[in-house]
């Protein structure tokens, strides 16, 4: 089954402006039941799902000298076969990564660099997620969500949790909600119905004065049976292995 692929342009309206109703304090409750229950929501229905792929389109605020921001554009794709198996394939003008983990074994290929490493990992798709973010500077905010799908997670200290309102993105109607967490707020759209996905999502860094942004649109397959040929990583003949602690550096940087 296939959502239709939403179109990046379409975030430009959706962050144009606040969102009216939420533009002041409306003496509203800081943390709306309904939004809450709609994470619960996700969370239940992304647990249900037993292998299934998404594909990405995203854009990320990356911070240079002086103050000034820069605008990364990306595509990913991602496979799940739950609950510990995942690829990750991410590309963009500056940088090409594939990440694969087995279960057991996460290995990491910079196509960019030609270096590859790999590491002994035992972990769930959101405590990988989390790793990705942290140790390799890999953003894939949809793992991010499996928190919620994840019982035995902590989850995020919450302190703002309202009810944006109805959205219609590519001709599917959603539910747009938004978050405050420390470090970070975020919005999430829902489809509607009986499979709340998330199809878009914009997180918001507030832990840094230019508060960059991480926005991106999703298509999800959710009768994809990858291979399992796709969560074994071969590394290319030419490619050189270096300890996974020198991949967080492998990406190019600006000046």
């Amino acid at each position: 089954m296939r959502l239709s692929l939403l179109a990046p342009f379409l975030l430009a309206a959706a962050l144009a402006g606040p969102i009216p109703a939420l533009a002041q304090d409306d003496g509203g409750p800081a943390i709306e039941p309904e939004a809450m229950a709609a994470l619960q929501k996700m969370g239940s229905f992304l647990q249900t799902l037993k292998s299934f792929s998404v594909k990405g389109v995203a854009s990320y605020d990356e911070a240079l000298p002086r103050g000034l921001q820069a605008q990364d554009d990306s595509t990913a794709t991602i496979d799940v076969v739950r609950p510990d198996h995942v690829r990750a394939e991410q590309a963009s003008d500056r940088r090409h990564r594939l990440l694969v983990y087995d279960g057991k074994t996460f290995s990491v290929y910079s196509k960019t660099s030609g270096y590859y490493a790999q590491a002994p990992v035992a972990a769930t798709i959101y405590q990988l997620a989390g790793k990705l973010e942290s140790d390799y500077a890999v953003n894939l905010p949809l793992l991010d969500l499996f928190v919620w799908a994840d019982p035995q997670a902590a989850k995020p200290a919450i302190s703002v949790a309202r009810v944006a309102g109805l959205a219609t993105i590519g001709g599917i109607a959603c539910d747009q909600y938004v978050f405050r967490e420390p470090g970070r707020d975020w919005q999430v759209w829902l489809r509607r119905g009986a499979q709340p996905l998330p199809l878009r999502v914009v997180f918001t860094d507030t832990r840094k004065e230019s508060r960059p942004q991480f926005r991106a649109d999703y298509e999800w397959t959710l009768d994809a049976r990858p291979a399992a040929s796709a969560f074994a990583f071969t590394p290319p003949a030419a490619a050189i292995e270096v300890p996974i602690k020198r991949m967080m550096d492998m990406a190019p940087q600006r000046k």
